[in-house]
């Protein structure tokens, strides 16, 4: 039985390897070997079509990426807690199931205000309570859930995990400073 050769034998030479090579190209691409490919006049009129974004609006977009992601992690985290709910071998007592209410009702509220700061209705900054923003009141409600989520007689884990996304907003709240007026106001 004969076996094939696994390298194919060279092409003959030409004498004009550059030629060669474009013509394999051209016709590989199905274009001539003096004009560009089409897709890279198509990509570039299509790059000049769509204004380039910028720092700021990069930035915005990666901060409404992490606040839909924090709302789905809040989401996830009472689903966990609900499964937990459901799992449970334990007798609830009336703390557990108000625990099971207070905890429910706080998710609802960060859920919420993660997404409406996702969808650019309110910001982290944004004034609730006189001098309290969403943030600092996002981490009471986070506090309060979290310690009622822990009496509940069940796996604390849950109640726990709802710390990854108040962490991922404490970060953002700290990357979004606005800058401190200046002392040397030239009106006074």
């Amino acid at each position: 039985m004969a076996q094939s050769d696994p390298e194919p034998a060279p092409a003959a030479d030409s004498g004009d390897t550059s030629k060669a090579e474009l013509n394999g190209k051209a016709e590989l691409d199905g274009t001539a070997p003096d004009q560009p490919p089409a897709e890279s006049t198509d990509t570039a009129a299509a790059a000049e079509a769509e204004p380039e974004e910028t720092p700021e609006e990069k930035a915005r977009r990666m901060v409404r990426t992490f606040l839909w992601t924090c709302g789905w992690l809040t989401v996830l985290a009472g689903a966990f807690l609900l499964s937990d709910i459901a799992q449970s071998q334990k007798p609830f007592g009336v703390v557990g199931w108000l625990s099971v209410v207070l905890t429910y009702l706080c998710l609802a509220a960060l859920v919420a205000g993660y997404f409406l700061c996702a969808l650019d209705k309110a910001t982290l900054r944004t004034r609730l309570l006189g001098r309290f923003d969403l943030f600092q009141l996002s981490t009471v409600v986070v506090v309060v859930a979290v310690v009622f989520g822990l009496l509940i007689p069940t796996s604390h884990k849950a109640a726990l995990a709802l710390a990854l996304p108040w962490a991922l907003t404490y970060w953002m709240y700290g990357t979004d400073r606005t800058k401190p007026p200046t002392d040397a106001d030239p009106a006074t």
